[in-house]
């Protein structure tokens, strides 16, 4: 009897270049009719256009009005969200986010609902593109294939959701990409002025603390604080000093009830998305196991004399995986990490562990899509991240210090 052929997916580039293709023109008309059609606030489809930019809108006008206890209490959170925009009084959000974000959006004040959301959505389009093609110029001499680049780049699941949420990674994924640009001019204090605003979300500062103790980066150390004292001055100036303890308030509840406060557990996407299976009790250890583990691989990257958008991309892919409450919008930042190491793996390994990779990149746009978590439990994009984390690492113990194409453009 004959077996069914077996398909290796991708089959070719080409192959997958038409697959960017098609999904990016699927993704972006379904948004499109999301966004542009279904009477008032809510789109044809019933959710709330812009789901998540509800609560940004809201506490950008209990800022400017100051009223702190209210962006810090759930029960008047939500009385103002649903006086300032009706169609959002069935939608619950927690007060999860720090003093710095209401003070942020305190401009929207006077803006409809959908037109700071407009605003809102191009400027996280347009600064998403403008970091990419930054990130691809310095590797087009690898990844010289432009539209295939650009139409994956588009067809990202993560950054997808991103716009359509109305969500605030795309200032998480610019923190990242100027303290790269930093370190590649050799200016740690600056690269840490930069990643200091990741307060704005400090869970993807977690590896970066680490670098600090285990590589002595104390000139980024310098300049994180000085970022973050900044940004607490800008707050205090402008909210006073007592928004502070109605945020400190509000953390334990926060911490306490931060599983119950997923909306959709199936769209988490870090180590914490498998190890919330088990009870706390053994979850939580075994989280911090794991995670221990991809600090170690990173900080050993980071001693490696590895390009540093290798670097900074192994940071950024230990960010997502070791995250406590990592959504997929917030995976929009592997957009950099993805390019980094598709040109270092092209370059420097050899054509099947590029393939193997470039296979595992595949894949997980397939899991990110369709999060496989929905179905069996389990998700699968988190194991394809650690996959990718282990070929990476591998290749840099591999390769010794020489400096690779990608570098030397630099």
């Amino acid at each position: 009897m004959l077996s069914a052929p077996t398909i290796s997916w991708p089959r070719s580039a080409r192959h997958a270049k038409g697959h960017a293709i098609a999904l990016a023109i699927m993704m972006w008309i379904f948004a499109a009719v999301v966004s542009f059609t279904g009477a008032g606030d809510r789109g044809i489809a019933g959710p709330l256009k812009g789901a998540d930019f509800v609560q940004f809108y809201t506490l950008g006008h209990l800022a400017a009005d100051h009223r702190l206890s209210a962006m810090y209490d759930m029960a008047a959170l939500h009385e103002a969200q649903a006086a300032l925009v009706p169609a959002s009084s069935i939608d619950l959000y927690p007060p999860v986010y720090p003093p710095q974000i209401p003070t942020l959006f305190i401009s929207v004040r006077g803006w409809s609902y959908q037109g700071a959301l407009f605003v809102w959505t191009v400027l996280t389009i347009v600064g998403y593109g403008l970091i990419v093609w930054s990130a691809w110029r310095r590797l087009s001499g690898v990844l010289s294939d432009r539209v295939f680049v650009f139409a994956a780049a588009a067809a990202f699941p993560p950054f997808w959701s991103l716009v359509l949420h109305g969500q605030v990674t795309v200032l998480v994924l610019a923190a990242f990409w100027a303290g790269w640009l930093a370190f590649e001019h050799h200016r740690r204090f600056l690269a840490g002025l930069a990643f200091g605003m990741l307060a704005i979300k400090p869970q993807f500062g977690i590896p970066l603390a680490v670098i600090v103790l285990a590589a002595g980066e104390w000139a980024m150390l310098l300049g994180a604080v000085i970022a973050v004292a900044a940004q607490v001055a800008a707050v205090w100036f402008v909210l006073g000093p007592d928004v502070f303890r109605e945020y400190a308030q509000a953390l334990p509840i926060t911490f306490f009830y931060a599983d119950q406060l997923e909306a959709k557990p199936f769209l988490s996407h870090s180590i914490r998305a498998i190890t919330r299976l088990i009870p706390n009790a053994i979850g939580v250890p075994v989280w911090a196991a794991l995670s221990a583990i991809v600090l170690w691989m990173t900080a050993r990257v980071w001693r490696s004399g590895a390009p540093i958008h290798v670097r900074v991309g192994t940071v950024m892919l230990a960010a997502v995986l070791v995250n406590p409450h990592l959504i997929i919008y917030d995976a929009t930042v592997l957009a950099l990490p993805l390019l980094w190491f598709g040109a270092y793996m092209q370059e420097s390994a050899s054509s099947e562990d590029a393939t193997r990779f470039w296979k595992t990149v595949y894949w997980l746009y397939a899991a990110l899509f369709a999060p496989t978590a929905a179905a069996i439990g389990i998700q699968l994009s988190v194991v394809l991240m650690a996959v990718m984390m282990f070929i990476v690492v591998r290749e840099v113990g591999r390769v010794k210090t020489a400096p690779t194409l990608a570098s030397r453009a630099a």
